[in-house]
């Protein structure tokens, strides 16, 4: 046997010899895991601190995408109603250069003479 075989022999056997008969029975570990490291009650209270920290920052990292959103579709909105505006003013600006084109190429303005003498009130 090896030497880890025999020391695991002779711990269970003592396991077994310290249990109390009815402590124990089929299935059921005689054993638990016990860490030799405890944090002491600072380290809880940094370690709480930190997870705290942590989930704020989480939620204002959420908060700032949602306004960044926001802000981003108010921009948009504002530029659509500034390309509105200016769609309109273009097709004002189509109309009328088409009614002047109109007018000049019509019968009645083929039909005007030019003056002879003009004069201006001053």
């Amino acid at each position: 046997m090896t030497k880890n075989h025999q020391q695991f022999i002779s711990t269970r056997k003592r396991q077994l010899a310290t249990a109390s008969p009815g402590a124990w029975g089929r299935n059921q570990n005689l054993t638990s895991f016990t860490s030799g490291t405890r944090l002491g009650p600072i380290a809880n209270v940094v370690l709480i601190v930190l997870l705290v920290t942590f989930l704020g920052l989480l939620y204002l990292t959420q908060l700032t995408k949602t306004s960044t959103f926001g802000y981003e579709m108010n921009r948009i909105n504002v530029e659509k109603s500034q390309l509105a505006a200016e769609q309109n003013d273009l097709k004002l600006e189509n109309a009328r250069l088409q009614s002047l084109m109109r007018v000049q190429d019509s019968a009645v303005a083929a039909a005007m003479t030019t003056p002879v003498d003009t004069s201006y009130v001053e």
